[in-house]
């Protein structure tokens, strides 16, 4: 089984994407065979009349990856909601086999997989109640927490460290994505999630401009990474 961690927000739009990337980059940049896989995508942008997983090929595209949109994402749905309503909505009913198939595709053809939740820690796959935790658990990877900087994010943080931990999941650390170190705000919030967690703050990740994902505009990322995080924290 391939090495890899899964990347798992405290919220939607937490910069979940934008993270990705950037590890990914670092990944490839120090050599190692890696890949991204995002199993269940919503919100696809429609191309030509093709629906086209934005997230999987704005990483794809910052990380130079070779492998396909399709086998990094075996679902994809138009709809911006929760996958389990996605699926409902446009009646396309997800196969937890199919995923599981997906990542095992890869895990045969790299050293290292990167994936990336839709969402939170608790949000349904399936009408019958599986979540993305279950995926987490059945895939036996530990977490990286991708964490906002400002108001409300230690309770946030706090509780998807703890929840995760109860279901027994490893968690390697937190990145706190948009974070400016001259905000007194962000400051004690980094130090508070660190104390009442006991789990380390890998990153922090400075407010990125010129970023676009469905364009396809990534701006000095590739740079932010290589400067604030080691990609040492991956393994």
């Amino acid at each position: 089984m391939s090495k890899g961690v899964f990347i798992i927000g405290t919220d939607t739009d937490v910069g979940k994407t934008v993270v990705s990337a950037g590890l990914m980059h670092l990944l490839r940049k120090n050599g190692y065979t890696a890949c991204y896989f995002k199993p269940v995508l919503s919100g696809a942008i429609e191309d030509h009349r093709e629906l086209i997983p934005g997230d999987t090929r704005f990483v794809k595209t910052v990380a130079n990856l070779e492998e396909t949109l399709e086998n990094m994402t075996p679902y994809k749905f138009q709809t911006p909601v929760a996958p389990h309503l996605a699926s409902k909505i446009e009646n396309i009913p997800i196969q937890v086999e199919v995923i599981k198939k997906s990542y095992q595709n890869l895990c045969e053809k790299y050293s290292y997989i990167l994936a990336e939740g839709a969402g939170g820690l608790v949000v349904p796959l399936t009408e019958e109640g599986y979540m993305l935790y279950n995926l987490v658990l059945d895939f036996e990877l530990p977490i990286i927490i991708v964490a906002r900087p400002g108001l409300g994010t230690i309770n946030h943080t706090v509780m998807t460290v703890r929840y995760a931990q109860n279901l027994g999941i490893t968690v390697k650390g937190i990145i706190i994505n948009g974070y400016d170190d001259a905000n007194v705000c962000h400051m004690d919030n980094k130090i508070t999630i660190e104390k009442l967690t006991n789990v380390p703050i890998l990153g922090l990740i400075p407010i990125l401009n010129d970023i676009d994902v469905e364009k396809l505009q990534w701006g000095d990322l590739r740079e932010c990474f290589e400067k604030n995080i080691s990609v040492d924290i991956l393994f």
